[in-house]
């Protein structure tokens, strides 16, 4: 960080100019956007100067006891922030010039003797500069904006009251009548902060009243901002060691992101003649250099990375002629590529990459969950074939619920739609020169092989941008448009979209994005008309085959019971008992169904499913996603799967079943 005079962060501020710098490491001022808000942290910090540190009678842990660490990474993720590094021991930010070098403090004294003149005044003129700053900086939002508020974050010990609160409000020298609406819209935001283990209540003026100097200075000298004095309870650190809890930290600095944002898009739309239409648009939209520095060293590792390229067998039609051979007795024994990687070096690569160095909380937490999954899958192979295998599926994918089982038992009875009847096949010569026109109809470039070593008809390869195709698979009509739809409507125009993007991580995939993506890619298939009863039991299978896999059942046993119990082609069963059993037990079948529901019911809901379809995506990662897309961190969606934007109207007896779905 660069180390600016006073006069050039004043002389950037009245300019307009975005910068972060330091004033001699006695503050820290980052500016990314001129936002009509802006969050502080003037007890965050533990420095003193050393010709002071050597005449304290207080300890360093002493001193950190009644400091707030911590805070400043509570508001890290916001755009313009103003963070005290000195200890409030060499003068406190919170208290006026007359009183903010304790002699005293807490009943403890501070100093082995007097502190001189000089040394007082060299401890004022840092805290006169600082609100120099603070003058510079609220003028500059009030002109911008009419109004601005100031969130002003502090933390407390708790042990020592009866009655303690996560979050406390100071209004005592708010203007009540004025602010007491936005006062009342700040508490509920707060109170919607979820702290794992931790409940959450909100009080007003209890243990802390909101008489720091920082509000009243900015009460005093400006009409139009308002000082939000806001104690958080320090459930996020041993209050007494000092030891920090990280997840509980991460944890409410998301939720203040949130309740901040949330917030300050309401004040201005209530006391300023400003209008913010997204809130969103409160957060800095530029690419921070270390995220697109983190964001391609993640892909260079992780880019050639396809999990079914070492899952799906070698020997496919191989065992497959030895199994029916051995009238169903024989287990197939598949064979699979080594893996091409050290399972050892790359999770020690992944988890060298520097994801702290991310300001924003959320999005750092977005390449957390890549780093893990991605370890988790380098786990998963490193076992391929064994029957630890099937464990560390459970682990990553999991397994069916007993919703899920019904689900898929309540489809089994379903008789086929009349439409979808005595389809004759399509030539295999036409349905490769289907796919690629239809990828030319999306302005797709992409390769089409067919193979032999696939268990389902077709597939897409994301890394590079190929469809397979299996090779003597039969289509009909109704198949190939539910495929066009699926790998081409959905799966393509991911990939696509992906690497439209300025980062790259969707091209990575975020974590269990099968349950997402092929729910959407199933929901492709029902809004193109061509979703067919028969397809709809076929998910149910896999969902009974992974169920039956887990249960201990070996391959031989589910093909037999299935065959049996539903009176399943010979040959179509053994691909779908070997997409669950390929590996040693591959458990993400029953996430097709799952997904499907998923996606049926926040259609239901109303939900805007668009930037799902930015790359490979989850539906758990969408409200993050469409922040960066209101950021312009992302682009929005270039390609649009054609399904979803032109529906066809739906055959009653498949809206029946699939609004059944529970």
């Amino acid at each position: 960080m660069q180390n600016l005079s006073l006069d050039e962060i004043i002389a950037n501020i009245k300019q307009g100019i975005c910068f972060e710098a330091s004033y001699n490491d006695d503050f820290f001022i980052k500016i990314q956007e001129y936002t009509p808000y802006v969050c502080t942290a003037i007890h965050a910090g533990s420095r003193m100067r050393s010709d002071l540190k050597d005449l304290c009678l207080l300890s360093e842990n002493e001193r950190y006891y009644e400091e707030d660490p911590h805070t400043d990474t509570f508001i890290q993720s916001m755009p313009l922030t103003l963070i005290g590094n000195d200890s409030r021991y060499e003068y406190d930010l919170n208290r006026d010039e007359s009183s903010c070098i304790y002699d005293e403090a807490w009943g403890k004294k501070v100093w082995k003797r007097e502190l001189t003149a000089d040394e007082r005044n060299t401890s004022l003129e840092k805290h006169r500069n600082f609100y120099k700053v603070v003058r510079a900086l609220v003028e500059k939002l009030e002109e911008m904006y009419g109004a601005s508020v100031v969130y002003d974050i502090h933390s407390y010990n708790y042990k020592r009251h009866k009655v303690s609160y996560l979050f406390n409000i100071g209004i005592e020298n708010i203007e009540i009548k004025r602010y007491n609406p936005q006062v009342s819209f700040w508490k509920k935001e707060l109170m919607d902060i979820k702290v794992k283990k931790f409940s959450n209540d909100v009080s007003v003026n209890h243990i802390f009243y909101g008489r720091g100097y920082l509000l009243k200075f900015v009460k005093e000298e400006f009409n139009d901002t308002l000082v939000l004095a806001t104690e958080v309870k320090k459930v996020f650190m041993d209050e007494l060691t000092g030891q920090p809890f990280p997840l509980v930290i991460q944890s409410i600095a998301k939720g203040l992101k949130n309740a901040i944002i949330k917030n300050s898009q309401h004040y201005i739309n209530t006391k300023s003649n400003f209008d913010v239409k997204r809130r969103n648009s409160l957060l800095h939209g530029g690419l921070q250099p270390e995220l697109v520095k983190l964001d391609n060293d993640l892909y260079r590792l992780a880019k050639n990375f396809e999990v079914l390229g070492f899952v799906n067998p070698l020997n496919i039609e191989q065992e497959k002629k030895k199994f029916f051979k051995s009238k169903f007795t024989v287990n197939p024994e598949f064979r699979y590529r080594p893996l091409t990687i050290d399972p050892h070096v790359f999770k020690s690569k992944m988890y060298k990459l520097d994801v702290d160095q991310l300001e924003d909380v959320h999005i750092r937490q977005v390449y957390i969950d890549i780093i893990r999954s991605y370890t988790d899958k380098v786990d998963l192979l490193n076992t391929l074939g064994t029957e630890n295998f099937l464990y560390n599926s459970l682990r990553y994918f999991g397994e069916p619920s007993t919703q899920d089982i019904a689900n898929a038992t309540f489809l089994l009875y379903c008789d086929e739609l009349p439409q979808f009847e005595n389809e004759a096949f399509i030539d295999s010569k036409l349905v490769q020169e289907t796919f690629k026109a239809e990828g030319k109809r999306y302005g797709f470039d992409f390769k089409v092989q067919e193979v032999s070593h696939i268990p389902s008809d077709a597939l897409v390869i994301n890394s590079k941008k190929t469809l397979l195709l299996k090779k003597g698979a039969k289509f009909t009509q109704t198949r190939l448009n539910a495929l066009l739809n699926h790998e081409i409507g959905v799966h393509m125009v991911t990939t696509m979209n992906a690497q439209d993007q300025p980062l790259k991580f969707l091209s990575l995939g975020l974590p269990r994005n099968t349950y997402t993506q092929e729910g959407l890619a199933i929901m492709s298939e029902l809004l193109s008309g061509s979703l067919s009863i028969k397809r709809l039991k076929e998910l149910a299978l896999r969902v009974l085959a992974v169920n039956s896999l887990t249960r201990g059942n070996d391959f031989k046993t589910t093909y037999e019971w299935l065959k049996d119990e539903h009176k399943v082609e010979s040959e179509k069963l053994f691909y779908l008992v070997t997409r669950v059993y390929r590996g040693g037990g591959f458990t993400k079948d029953y996430l097709y169904l799952k997904g499907f529901r998923k996606v049926l019911e926040m259609q239901d809901r109303g939900v805007k499913l668009d930037n799902l379809f930015l790359g490979k995506t989850t539906h758990t990662h969408l409200t993050i996603l469409n922040e960066l897309v209101d950021r312009g961190i992302l682009n929005a969606p270039k390609y649009k799967c054609n399904s979803f934007e032109n529906r066809v109207e739906m055959d009653p007896i498949l809206k029946y079943l699939t609004n059944s779905l529970k």
